[in-house]
């Protein structure tokens, strides 16, 4: 008869179910075995006959025992080969190692340290009531999140839009998935160079695209026109990666191409426009879309931070529509985030943040520029890019600086630097490096500069 020291941590019903499952996938207890009768291992191990009973319960739930009437309880026919290996050690993982650098002059890094975490604190405690006290939370996203989105794409980015049209998403990728399932027929225009991981997500989905090229005045529209794209995806107000902004006659071009044939739309990947540092921010393309053909994608990771993980989407009437009448599944974003993020607009300390932000790197900018100007062999890099953004090309002259293996010999010095190429589709100069200075210290800004600089000379 089986003997089970008991121990007072765990329910007696819990233990004798552990025994069993322990010898029977140890094969001390085989296939075809009897157990004891209930009455009699309940008296032998001093239990009720209700304790044994729920053990065998379970064990019979499990499919370990199966019951035969007028018989009692036996086990099944199990493989044992399937059960894990009860003397192996325990394996304790550990996470991945990742690449810490020295300096990083990553484009899409920010400076967290700036963020007024006493507020955010504050409206994730009101965002815990709002998201609790919501019944049913929509796909599309919160509804009064998408009303202070509508409020902040008016005064900022000089849209009107109704928040009906706002989809509240988890990014760029979502964006894409939705205007695929929209949109089956479209052939989309990339920019060349441009945001490389668009093509490997449309591939995913099955879509068809080409590449127009980036002129001096940003997205070709001559170059466009020659093609059957239907569909143009451009960041207008701050290219990536060239960092340049389409002038007002170069949209205007666009837009007629889009309205001169149904079925053509515009997306606007609008990732960063709220870092501008002279003037105005420039409105967003949308503003000026009178046919409703532009479709604006809109992220606030750069502004506040990836940990929100929040994106929009604003659909023209036609496409919003459609998406209602399909009930495309979305990623939809916690609950709590959103009404955060309702919270952080809603009491203007976002539209504070950003104000704090544009003096912060308008300022890290000067200073970078500064480093860079002054360094030595300055007269030997030519610097690109509008004042609006979070990085700088710099056009390394081949003569003086060792351009052979960039990355992987700065990696090896702990620093994290690209070129343009990468982001690029056929030849482009090995020389136009991208040097991100959001995510870089405000003083280290010098020491960084000189420390890359020192290590690319010849």
């Amino acid at each position: 008869m089986e003997t089970i020291c008991f121990s007072s941590n765990e329910k007696l019903y819990l233990q004798i179910y552990d025994y069993f499952v322990r010898e029977i996938e140890g094969k001390r207890i085989q296939s075809g075995d009897k157990l004891p009768a209930s009455r009699k291992l309940a008296d032998h191990l001093g239990v009720s006959l209700n304790t044994v009973k729920a053990a065998y319960d379970m064990l019979l739930e499990e499919g370990y025992i199966v019951a035969k009437e007028r018989s009692g309880y036996y086990v099944d026919k199990i493989l044992s080969e399937h059960f894990p290996r009860l003397d192996e050690k325990i394996e304790i993982f550990q996470p991945p190692d990742l690449k810490s650098y020295r300096y990083n002059f990553k484009y899409s890094l920010t400076d967290p340290s700036k963020l007024p975490l006493t507020v955010i604190k504050k409206c994730t405690q009101e965002a815990v009531h709002q998201a609790l006290e919501t019944g049913d939370h929509p796909r599309e996203g919160a509804w009064e999140l998408r009303q202070e989105i509508a409020k902040y794409l008016k005064a900022r980015r000089g849209v009107q839009t109704s928040p009906q049209n706002i989809l509240v998403t988890s990014g760029f990728a979502d964006h894409l998935f939705l205007l695929s399932a929209l949109l089956p027929q479209a052939l989309f225009a990339l920019e060349n160079p441009g945001y490389t991981r668009l093509s490997f997500i449309l591939q995913s989905l099955g879509q068809k695209h080409l590449y127009v090229p980036i002129d001096q005045y940003g997205f070709s529209v001559k170059d466009l026109e020659r093609t059957a794209a239907n569909v143009v995806i451009t960041s207008p107000n701050h290219q990536f990666p060239t960092g340049l902004i389409t002038g007002i006659r170069r949209r205007q071009r666009l837009l007629n191409w889009a309205q001169e044939q149904p079925g053509r739309y515009i997306v606007e990947d609008d990732y960063n426009s709220d870092f501008k540092y002279t003037g105005r921010p420039i409105p967003a393309l949308k503003s000026m879309d009178e046919s409703d053909c532009v479709i604006l994608s809109g992220s606030f990771s750069q502004s506040i931070g990836k940990f929100l993980g929040i994106s929009y989407l604003v659909l023209p009437d036609q496409l919003l529509h459609q998406a209602t009448a399909l009930q495309l599944p979305l990623q939809q974003v916690s609950p709590f985030l959103q009404y955060t993020l309702k919270e952080f607009l809603a009491r203007g300390d976002f539209e504070k943040h950003l104000n704090r932000m544009n003096t912060l790197y308008s300022r890290k900018r000067k200073k970078f520029l500064k480093a860079l100007k002054q360094a030595d062999y300055a007269d030997h890099i030519d610097l690109a890019g509008s004042e609006a953004g979070l990085h700088i090309i710099a056009k390394l002259d081949s003569d003086y600086f060792d351009l052979e293996n960039l990355e992987d010999r700065m990696a090896d010095q702990e620093v994290y630097v690209e070129r343009v190429k990468k982001y690029a589709q056929g030849l482009w100069p090995e020389n136009e490096i991208i040097l991100g200075f959001g995510g870089i210290r405000e003083d280290q800004l010098e020491e960084a500069v000189d420390f890359l600089l020192q290590n690319l000379r010849k």
